[in-house]
Formats: C-alpha cells, structure tokens, sequence
C-alpha cells in the first residue's frame, strides 16, 4: 500500500526526470544543427553554447561578485565607490552587449536550439515573460538580471516570431544597459557600506571578513545550489500541507 507521502516524491521525480529530459533535448538539438550547418555558422553556435552555459549556469553569479570584491578589497579610499561603479557596469554593459548579440545571431540562424533552450527556459519559470516591449521595469530588471541578455533574445525571437540580429538590436542594447546599471549601483552600495565599516573600529575587521566571504566563488555557488534546490522543496512541503 503506498505511503501518504508518495505523490511529493513522484512529484520530485517528475521534475528531475523533466529538467533532464529538456537538457537532453538541447544537447540534441545543438549537436543536429552543429552537424547540419555550414563552417562558418558554427562559430555562432559556440557562441551560444557559450554564453547560455556562462549566463544561465554560475558564470555571472561567480565572475561579476569576485572581481567587484577584490576592487573593494584593494581601495579603501572614497574613490573606490566611483570605481566600483564604473567598473561593475562598464564589464556588465559590455559582457551582456557581446552575449545578447552572439545569441541573437544563433537562435536566428537555428531553430532547433532555439525550441530547445524556449523549452528549457520555460520550465525554469512558471510565468515566461513576454516580449521586452510589454515588461515593466521591474519584470525588465529581473528578467534580464536574472538571465541576462541570452534569455532576453531568446525570448524577442520566440515571442514576436521574428528573426533577425538589427530586428531586434535595440532591445538587446537596452537590456544589456539596464544590466550594467543595476549591477553598478549594486557595486556602489557594496562600495559605500565598506568604506564606513572599515572606518569604525568596531566594524572594521568584519567588514574586512565579509569581503572575503563575498569575493569568494564558492559562496555564491552555494547560494545557487540552494536557490535551485529550495523550490522543489517548496514545492514538496506544499503537497505535504495539502
């Protein structure tokens, strides 16, 4: 006779089973049309591959974190606030320009990773944002932070139907400011909230302490690991209440 709590664990089961089946669709989708195309067209392919393995993995929550903090963690004077600002979105900006276009430029030319990675984006939120155009700012903000401008690609090009890097060239730019924006003040705040730690003697070796927590790649590795395990959690403890 099954247990009370055999649905939460087939429930558990079921979305493993499905994230694993979505990422084996995009690796097969991916190796048909590397196989399939033309030599110069699979540098665009890379790319992609790239860039969603750097955006939609632990590239940006491990990279952008540990450069701002060993900024931080060298300047101790005002000017690191400025610096830390300016750097934070100057590398954001450009990052998120280089994979928006990469990206545009290879779900345009392949429709099967481009179904692929739409299916696989789609799984990862139960409310897909639509086209750039009809967001809000605060959807703008966490989709293309969150995501980045892989994600926001993808989607122009699913949403509107259309294909084509200058079709949607603007929004890419747009998003790929907005990124560089937030994750420059972000920098400033950080920079702020250390410069006066480390100007009060009760605060000053904790801040030190905290910096080197915060520029330290394994913590935010860690950070994702529970953020990508606390939703089937979520998910179990809720069936459980029912």
């Amino acid at each position: 006779m099954p247990s009370a709590h055999s649905a939460p664990d087939s429930s558990r089961g079921s979305d493993r089973q499905t994230q694993r089946i979505d990422r084996s669709t995009l690796r097969s989708a991916i190796r048909t049309d590397f196989r399939e195309s033309q030599l110069a067209h699979r540098f665009a392919l890379v790319g992609v591959i790239i860039w969603l393995s750097y955006e939609w993995g632990p590239g940006n929550e491990t990279v952008t974190p540990w450069a701002l903090a060993k900024i931080i963690s060298v300047n101790s004077n005002a000017i690191v606030i400025p610096i830390t600002a300016a750097v934070g979105f100057a590398f954001t900006t450009l990052q998120q320009l280089a994979s928006g276009f990469t990206a545009l430029a290879g779900f345009s030319m392949f429709d099967r990773t481009s179904n692929a990675a739409w299916q696989l984006l789609s799984k990862r939120s139960t409310d897909t944002p639509g086209a750039w155009q009809r967001l809000g700012f605060g959807a703008r903000c966490a989709l293309v932070f969150g995501l980045g401008t892989t994600a926001v690609a993808l989607i122009q090009i699913m949403s509107t139907g259309q294909t084509g890097v200058r079709r949607h060239s603007s929004v890419i730019r747009q998003s790929a400011f907005l990124c560089g924006a937030i994750v420059g003040l972000i920098g400033a705040i950080v920079a702020s909230l250390a410069y006066i730690g480390r100007r009060v003697d009760a605060l000053a070796s904790e801040t030190e302490w905290m910096l080197r927590v915060f520029g330290n790649p394994l913590f935010w590795l860690a950070l994702l690991v529970i953020g990508a395990a606390w939703r089937p959690l979520q998910r179990a403890f809720s069936i459980n209440a029912e």
